[in-house]
Order: structure tokens, then sequence, then C-alpha cells
């Protein structure tokens, strides 16, 4: 058999094969169901809107920081001689924590003292000479006065007025050139006073004492460093209370006042705390109103976190419901609404939160039926079927 008439046969076995196989499943097709499938129903949870009165809170978080945190600088330059304390030390106010070489601040202090005494003597003996002065000067006005009375009928010359006039003359001189002597030296004396103030103050700044009682939290100086004046040479911190800053909205400023206490939890350990400081006035960066509250110290340390529960403006009759039910989308609040066993997309305007409860501000009333859980699945106007009703707890 020739390679032609064997391709024709195998060809034509194929089409053979092929029609068989079509007619078979054409026969053993199952027959079309032409009955429509109908779109199953779907099942909601409703609850209805209600009216609450709320006493809201809202929890902020913290870091503990001490009442008080002083930077210490030395106020005159020297030598560090004496370093009384550690970091981590308590002290009490007034206590020693560290000490400058003094001698040439007690030498400045001895050298005003000397001036000083000098110059009150120099004053005491300018008071005395003006004093006599004063004396000599009234004497020699007598003397005039009585001989300008006797005038040229008397025995005294012309040459013996004119002498007693220029004696007089030259003690009235005399005496204000005292005089001003005694202010200038009065001036003098002031100035060597504030000079002895500086000198003992100057003293006493090599010497540096705690100015409350509190802790040692760093010490950044060693025996024999030279320390520059108004360099940083130790931090001290008062941790017999500690304080919780946060920062607050305007609405929950306004429902707070200085004074008002307020429990502050630090690792589950629940702290009573007084409100000490509000800024009524808002940053102009953040626009918030930063607050502190103080605690007790005791058993607690800085850097750690405090969160606390701040009351906002009491909600009377309050329209409320499950925080469950509100879907959001591209920044709105919608619930849905069910009426006639249909859904209704409502748009609301949602307020505060508070536990499982949404305030809702504007779109409902009291009493309309809303589906309370599983909202983002749903769409506008499809049939439902109410699985249960309650009201939002």
């Amino acid at each position: 058999m020739t390679s032609a008439k064997r391709r024709f046969f195998l060809t034509l076995a194929i089409l053979i094969v092929t029609i068989v196989v079509i007619v078979l499943l054409v026969v053993t097709r199952p027959e079309a169901n032409m009955a429509m499938k109908q779109p199953g129903i779907t099942r909601v949870e409703v609850t209805q809107v209600v009216q609450r009165d709320l006493l809201p809170t809202v929890e902020f978080t913290g870091v503990l920081r001490p009442r008080q945190i002083a930077s210490l600088r030395f106020e005159v330059s020297g030598e560090l001689m004496i370093r009384q304390v550690e970091p981590g030390q308590s002290v009490d106010a007034g206590d020693l924590l560290l000490q400058l070489d003094d001698a040439d601040y007690r030498d400045a202090l001895r050298e005003a003292e000397s001036q000083l005494s000098e110059t009150r003597a120099a004053l005491e003996r300018d008071q005395a000479l003006l004093k006599l002065a004063g004396e000599n000067r009234r004497l020699a006005e007598r003397e005039y006065q009585r001989l300008e009375k006797l005038g040229k009928g008397s025995l005294a010359s012309v040459s013996t007025r004119e002498s007693s006039r220029q004696q007089l003359i030259n003690l009235q001189s005399e005496e204000a050139r005292l005089g001003f002597g005694r202010q200038s030296s009065r001036a003098r004396l002031a100035r060597q006073e504030a000079a002895l103030s500086r000198a003992r103050r100057n003293l006493d700044r090599t010497r540096l004492s705690a100015p409350f009682g509190g802790r040692v939290n760093r010490v950044m100086a060693e025996v024999g460093d030279y320390l520059q004046g108004n360099s940083l040479v130790l931090e001290l911190i008062d941790t017999s209370a500690l304080e919780l800053e946060v920062a607050v909205s305007g609405d929950v400023a306004a429902a707070l006042s200085l004074g008002q206490t307020l429990v502050v939890d630090v690792d589950g350990r629940q702290v009573q705390g007084e409100l000490v400081a509000l800024q009524f006035d808002p940053d102009p960066q953040t626009h918030t109103h930063p607050l502190r509250i103080r605690i007790p110290g005791e058993g607690l340390l800085p850097g750690r976190l405090g969160r606390v529960g701040l009351p906002l403006r009491p909600r009377i009759d309050a329209l409320v419901v499950p925080a469950s039910a509100v879907m959001r989308e591209e920044g709105k609040h919608y619930l849905f609404l069910v009426r006639e066993d249909r859904l209704v997309r409502q748009l609301v305007v949602p307020g505060i939160r508070q536990d499982d409860l949404q305030l809702i501000r504007r779109g409902v009333e009291p009493g309309d039926l809303v589906v309370a859980r599983d909202v983002e699945v749903l769409s506008h106007d499809i049939e439902v079927q109410v699985e249960s009703d309650r009201e939002a707890r």
C-alpha cells in the first residue's frame, strides 16, 4: 500500500472517531434546567436609634516627668575642689553639692572690706572738718557784719573790713570744698559697699547648694576641673511628685478646671492626681491646650507612661447607635436604615464615641431602625429580612 493511501485512511479514521464522539456528547448531555434561580434575601440584625445621657471621656497617654528639674550652674569661674554628691543620691534643701577653690574670692572680699573701712574713716574726717569750717565761717560772718555796722565813723579802717571780708570768702570756699569732698566720699562709700556686697556674693557663689530637696540626676564635673561661669555642672530633680503632661483639644479643655481631681493609670496602678496647669490659649502650631497633672511620686520613677481619662462635656438626650453600625466611605459616614424590608443608605454626621456607642449629631431620628453590624457588605435598596430587634446598649 502506497504512502498516499495510508494517509487517506488515517485521516478518514480520525474523522469517523470525531463524528462518533460528537454524537455521543449530544446524546448523553443533560436536559437544560430552564427554572431561574431565585436570589436569596439578606438577613440583617437591626437596632433602634435611642436617646441617652452620655458622660464621655477621652484617654490620653504621656510620659511622667519630675515635678521640678533644676539645671545648676556656677555663676563664677574656678577650679572644682569639692564634689559631695553622686548621681542617684538624695539631698535636702541647702545641702552642699559642689565647691570651687575660693582663695581669690576671699582675698577680693578682704580688699573690698579694707577699702570700705578707709572710705568710712575719710568720710568721718570730712564731716568733722566741715563742721569746724561751718563754725569758723559763722564767726567770720558775725565779725564782718559788726564791722559793717560800725561804718565810717568807727575806728575800724577800711583795710580791716576788707581783710575780714576776704577771710569770710576764704572760709566759705573751704566749707564748700569740704562739702563737695563729703558728697564725693559718700558716693565712693556707696560704690565700695556695692563692691563689698558683690565680693560676698561671689564668695558664696563658689559653693553650689541644693535649692530644694530631691535626687541628684547627673553630675558633669570632676574634682580638678576648671569650670567657667554659667556652665552646666549638675542636674537635680524633685521626685516627691511627678507630672503627666498631655495636649488636649478645645472641647476637652473646656470641660476641665484647675484643682480638678483626676485618676492616672501607671502600669495598671491607679493613682489619684490633681490638675495643676492648663493653658487656656491654644498653642498656635498644634491648636491644642497643654496641661499638667501632678501625682505623688512615691514608688514611681520618671519616664514611665501614664494614661488618664479626661471627661468631656455631658451630652443630654444624645442620639446613639452601636459603633459597628456606622460605615465609613471616602471620609463620610453612613447608616443603613430599614424601611419596609429594604435598606436605605443614610448620610449622617457623627459625634464622639463612648465605648461601643457612637453619637449621631444629624441624619436620623429616635426610633429609626438601623443595621447593627456587618454593614460593609451591604448596599442601598436591597431587600432584607430582619433577624432580631434590639436597642443600642
